[in-house]
């Protein structure tokens, strides 16, 4: 009886890691692509002329729409 015990406790323990690590390297990967979109975002917006309009979509259908102001001239 012992050994099954600490056999099924090793079984749980492993089965609990390697669910936690995959969380893990899910959530890495999802960082690492929003950094990268957003950091495309931000060199798309930056190239924008004054009054330009920038609309990215998601495939989950979420979307961020950007309008460039135009600056009031100094005279």
């Amino acid at each position: 009886m012992d050994v099954f015990s600490w056999g099924g406790l090793a079984a749980a323990t492993v089965t609990s890691l390697t669910g936690l690590l995959a969380l893990w390297i899910r959530a890495r990967w999802r960082v690492r692509q929003e950094k990268t979109r957003g950091d495309s975002l931000i060199a798309i917006a930056e190239a924008l002329p004054a009054g330009g309009r920038l609309r990215d979509q998601r495939a989950d259908g979420s979307c961020i729409t950007l309008t460039v102001p135009i600056s009031p001239r100094r005279s």
